[in-house]
């Protein structure tokens, strides 16, 4: 396996998520016991249930209730154990063992029947799309069985990882688990050539009848259960209002020990930003999630002497993408000169201060992240999209269009252009660069306007029909879960990047089902290789080492020949925490150095220990491993 350079995603959170120092009435904290604060959302009484599946979930409490086999580590690609003892990547299966003393809240031990339970009613999960089966060895020990031919085990460990399967106990739960299992078990299996094709969970055949029965009983399942989770993790939910939730150590987690938090109570703060900042600057916060504009973060540094900012890079990058079913955005010499006509440092400046600039178009890769996976002279060879008006010029000229006597270009048949920009309104990342980057095409005689319309019809608006928007600013060359380049490629070809560039579809009854609306587009490498995108897309997967390494060079240097867009900049994002209330700050011998206002890691030992403080990157690792402790 490749050795990661540690990047960390995150969201420039103003109206989100603070750690709060609130007293929960008389039933708060103790005055001795050990306390972390935290904020976040959560479905309001009488709406909260103990079923993390149904709508809200339960919120931030998340990951402190509920666990899975493995804890994935977003940038590094890092892989804890959680109620995994041990797995074993075996020639057409996987053998784990639970560790065991692990018990859910309720003191039932959890075995190994539980995890079958998971993704038998679970069955949607994109991870039973390449099982065959679950065999239970005993109580302690299963093997998930692959079909055939096996994907590879990178790409099957990150799904597991992703998954947590200690949230549906089948002691509470079992006659939902075993009606899926019933319902399965009526479906046949596709065949080997099918399977490739149809991506069957468990590789069976479910038609429509089955399909309506299986769910039916997923959603008589998720109106079932306690009133309070049940999960593994190692806090318990005692009280929920709408307003304030408090969890409590639980004693019997199989890392007690380690755990050095008594309580963890976390404040609905709803969506007001500056509140966050004012908890955060009178020392009322622990920790928060996120980095600030430059004024405010030196602000708060200024304002309490306790706070530390460890920066990190974010596997999210902020960029414009080409709406295709537009023209003249349809030609590719016309986005590359659109590409070259602006200038992304004017767009950082006001998005992201600290973030950094690519040079590159779009790629389908997090920018730090190419490196590890692209050819070295496959990234030296790709199109250098440094701001250069004058490439641009000259290539509309080549194009056809041409000036009027006030500069505004006109299209080969007189048209003026009049773009329109997309953006979600309260997205800050974007909004601001937005605007600059359609006054820069306006100043080069393209006219070009913002709309920024409500969060809730923005996609929407860019996808429905040919769209709405020439351009719509959005993340782009994005990570969600884990940086396997995979995921990140088929959000171009297939997920939502690929609905607001309008990326050409087969139609969803055409007579192959395996290309039933699946993107068709084919492009020519950097070798001169034309390829089917949705069929190599389909083949990763399933590809060694050298395999996906040559293709995903191939489609990176094609996609940024391309021009489907462009990359402003990658993200830095960031981790506040208070080390007069705790104790366990990585880097320690450095944050008096930087007076601590920390930049961005250089080296891979220290941007492990950094991104491990982000919640979005590591989950709660920290906690786990007893770094974060109550100052003595």
């Amino acid at each position: 396996m490749k050795t990661f350079f540690p990047i960390a995603r995150a969201f420039v959170l103003l109206a989100f998520v603070l750690l709060f120092a609130a007293s929960c009435s008389s039933a708060g904290p103790g005055a001795d016991e050990k306390v972390m604060r935290w904020a976040g959302g959560w479905p309001r009484p009488p709406l909260f249930q103990g079923n993390s599946f149904a709508n809200g979930g339960i919120g931030e409490a998340t990951n402190y209730v509920f666990e899975g086999l493995m804890q994935n580590v977003r940038i590094t690609n890092e892989q804890h154990l959680r109620l995994a003892e041990s797995v074993d990547f075996q020639e057409g299966f996987v053998e784990v063992k639970l560790v065991d003393d692990a018990v859910w809240h309720d003191g039932v031990p959890v075995t190994s029947k539980d995890i079958w339970a998971y993704y038998m009613l679970n069955n949607g999960a994109e991870v039973t799309q390449y099982m065959e089966d679950i065999e239970i060895i005993d109580d302690k020990t299963f093997r998930v069985h692959w079909l055939e031919p096996y994907a590879n085990d990178i790409v099957l460990s990150f799904l597991l990882g992703q998954d947590k399967q200690a949230t549906i106990p089948y002691h509470i739960y079992g006659e939902y688990v075993d009606r899926a299992a019933e319902l399965l078990a009526e479906a046949p299996r596709y065949s080997q050539e099918e399977q490739l094709l149809k991506k069957g969970r468990f590789g069976l055949q479910i038609d429509d009848a089955l399909m309506s029965e299986i769910d039916k009983n997923w959603r008589d399942f998720l109106v079932a259960g306690p009133d309070m989770p049940v999960g593994t993790g190692p806090f318990t939910i005692s009280r929920v209002t709408s307003s304030d939730m408090l969890l409590e150590k639980f004693d019997d987690y199989y890392l007690a020990d380690q755990i050095k938090f008594d309580k963890l109570t976390i404040k609905n703060p709803g969506s007001d930003g500056a509140a966050a900042f004012a908890l955060l600057r009178s020392g009322q916060v622990n920790y928060l999630d996120g980095t600030p504009p430059q004024d405010i973060l030196e602000s708060l540094l200024a304002a309490n002497k306790d706070l530390v900012h460890f920066k990190m890079l974010d596997p999210a990058s902020v960029g414009i993408l080409y709406n295709q079913a537009m023209p003249p955005f349809d030609q590719n010499e016309f986005r590359q000169a659109i590409t070259y006509a602006i200038d992304r440092s004017k767009a950082r400046e006001v998005g992201n201060v600290y973030g950094r600039e690519p040079t590159i178009s779009l790629t389908g890769l997090v920018p730090s992240d190419m490196e590890n996976w692209l050819k070295p002279e496959v990234i030296d060879s790709m199109r250098d999209y440094s701001y250069n008006p004058e490439k641009a010029e000259a290539m509309l000229i080549e194009l056809g269009w041409s000036r009027d006597e006030e500069g505004i270009w006109r299209d080969p048949d007189g048209v003026r252009p009049d773009f329109i920009i997309g953006v979600n309104g309260a997205w800050q990342n974007g909004l601001m660069p937005g605007q600059i980057v359609a006054e820069q095409l306006t100043a080069f005689g393209m006219p070009t306007r913002l709309m920024a319309v409500d969060g809730t019809v923005y996609f929407s608006n860019a996808t429905k029909g040919d769209g709405m928007y020439h351009m719509s600013m959005d993340w782009v060359d994005i990570a969600w879960g884990f940086m396997f380049p995979w995921q990140s490629i088929r959000e171009v070809y297939e997920g939502g990047i690929a609905k607001m560039m309008h990326m050409p579809r087969y139609a969803e009854d055409h007579e192959d089902p395996g290309k039933r609306n699946k993107i068709d587009l084919r492009l020519t490498s950097y070798d001169g290789v034309e390829f089917d995108v949705n069929e190599v897309v389909q083949r990763i997967p399933y590809m060694d080492e050298e395999e996906y390494t040559l293709w995903f060079s191939r489609m990176a240097w094609a996609n940024n020949e391309e021009a489907f867009g462009i990359n402003l900049f990658q993200n830095v994002t960031g981790t506040w925490l208070n080390q007069g209330k705790m104790s366990g700050l990585p880097l320690e011998s450095k944050i008096e150095k930087y007076d601590r206002n920390m930049p961005v890691p250089e080296t891979e030992a220290d941007m492990k220990e950094v991104l491990k403080t982000n919640f979005f990157n590591s989950g709660i690792q920290p906690y786990i491993e007893g770094q974060y402790r109550p100052k003595e």
